[in-house]
């Protein structure tokens, strides 16, 4: 038998994007679409930034300790999923993309973005 081709970990971080924003929809939007949109609001801004500001360091990293982050993002299961999903890896305390992470991320954020206002479209209705 043939072995399976290596995925790289952008390849891999780019496949689970998808299936976790699913995942997250799925699993919240019947018993918590208040809290499901505002948890996709916020993830779509924290990409945003770092889409237009990809060279900065202050979008470079999220605090996962923010009381904000806790109850918006940090409360619904799966949605640091997404993040890693977006290029993110979870540190101690943080997630944190390479600070060479602008040179790599093409339109894999600007995916993420059409994903996200997708979702968020659906929930508005």
């Amino acid at each position: 038998a043939a072995a399976a081709p290596e995925v790289s970990p952008r390849t891999a971080a780019i496949d689970s994007l998808a299936p976790a924003l699913m995942d997250l929809n799925r699993r919240y939007k019947d018993t918590d679409p208040a809290g499901l949109l505002t948890c996709l609001q916020t993830l779509r801004k924290y990409v945003d930034n770092l889409d237009k500001n990809s060279c900065d360091e202050k979008f470079q990293r999220i605090n996962c300790e923010n009381a904000a982050f806790k109850t918006r993002v940090g409360a619904f299961e799966g949605a640091v999923d997404v993040l890693i999903g977006c290029g993110f890896k979870q540190g101690e305390g943080v997630l944190a993309v390479e600070p060479d992470f602008w040179r790599t991320k093409g339109m894999r954020l600007q995916s993420a973005l059409n994903k996200f206002d997708f979702l968020i479209g659906q929930l508005a209705k």
